[in-house]
């Protein structure tokens, strides 16, 4: 996978996940989850040495939350307590087809995210950072997400811009852009980037492309759910993948999930072919299950991998 920035060579690359750790209040009981801890987890079971620059509270939901994830072997060394302000929260309703409703609680511990010399430190020394939209809300945090961002020039950035009502800007969507390498983002959201950065073409393909002159962009991906995912490399190589399809539990974390194929795949320099496939399978896993971080074993994976060869269309 070509590019315009060097590349890691092994899956052994660390990667600093960079974002929101919180619960999912579902209809079934809540569920760990957040964007980028959900894509670390997936990673850190992809065998991918993956930690989270976050910040919880010192309370029972945070006390909960770190034990369970202890148990599950999920690397806490870099996640912050925060003294005042809870854990977070979002209320998820699911539609008839498992699509979820979100409604983000403000004023919680990841909204206060500090960019320390410990997180400083693991910025500058990963291969990979992955951040979204969300943990920005604040100027605190976005300060602290740029900073973080910067000490790692030559670092891949991989934003999942994961926009949700009422999180975003277009200062906050523009600044992250001009420190992305590689972005992600779904055909909705290709729609409402367009509109606010005022591209002034009408397909999605144009749009992608234009995203691509405008910023120092590596790729672009768009997932479209069951419908599989569109990229397109500044090379102006071209993917074009079908879904999987499942029988959907919810769909909560499957974006998440294929951020963490894809990433596992491109940190082996795979081609973007299969980096997107790769992808899609655990996309696809995810939403065979219920919540953002189910378990799936390897073997399940290497199963289901083998019923789903790489078929391009």
């Amino acid at each position: 996978m070509s590019g315009t920035r060097d590349t890691p060579s092994s899956e052994n690359q660390r990667v600093l996940a960079i974002g929101e750790l919180l619960w999912d209040l579902l209809p079934s009981g809540k569920e760990i989850g957040g964007a980028p801890a959900n894509c670390c987890f997936r990673l850190s079971q992809l065998g991918v040495r993956a930690r989270m620059a976050t910040r919880i509270g010192e309370d029972s939901l945070g006390n909960e939350l770190a034990s369970i994830l202890a148990h599950r072997g999920f690397d806490l060394s870099l996640v912050q307590r925060d003294p005042s302000l809870p854990t977070g929260t979002v209320d998820v309703r699911l539609s008839a087809d498992g699509s979820p409703d979100f409604t983000i609680n403000t004023g919680v511990a990841y909204d206060a995210l500090q960019a320390s010399p410990e997180l400083l430190s693991a910025a500058a020394e990963s291969a990979l950072l992955c951040f979204g939209t969300l943990i920005q809300r604040t100027r605190a945090a976005q300060a602290a997400v740029l900073e973080l961002l910067k000490v790692a020039p030559q670092a891949t950035r991989f934003l999942d811009i994961n926009l949700r009502k009422d999180c975003y800007s277009r200062d906050t969507i523009g600044a992250s852009l001009e420190h992305a390498t590689i972005l992600k983002l779904n055909s909705g959201e290709v729609d409402t980037v367009a509109r606010l950065l005022g591209l002034g073409v009408s397909t999605e393909r144009a749009r992608v492309a234009e995203l691509l002159n405008l910023f120092e962009l590596e790729c672009v991906l768009v997932t479209r759910g069951a419908h599989g995912v569109f990229a397109l490399h500044r090379s102006g190589e071209e993917v074009d993948l079908p879904g999987i399809p499942v029988a959907v539990a919810d769909t909560v974390g499957s974006g998440d999930s294929f951020s963490a194929g894809f990433i596992a795949r491109r940190l082996a320099n795979a081609p973007l072919a299969e980096c997107c496939h790769f992808g899609n399978i655990n996309g696809a896993l995810n939403a065979a299950r219920k919540g953002g971080m189910p378990e799936i074993s390897p073997r399940d994976l290497q199963e289901f991998a083998a019923k789903h060869p790489l078929i391009p269309r």
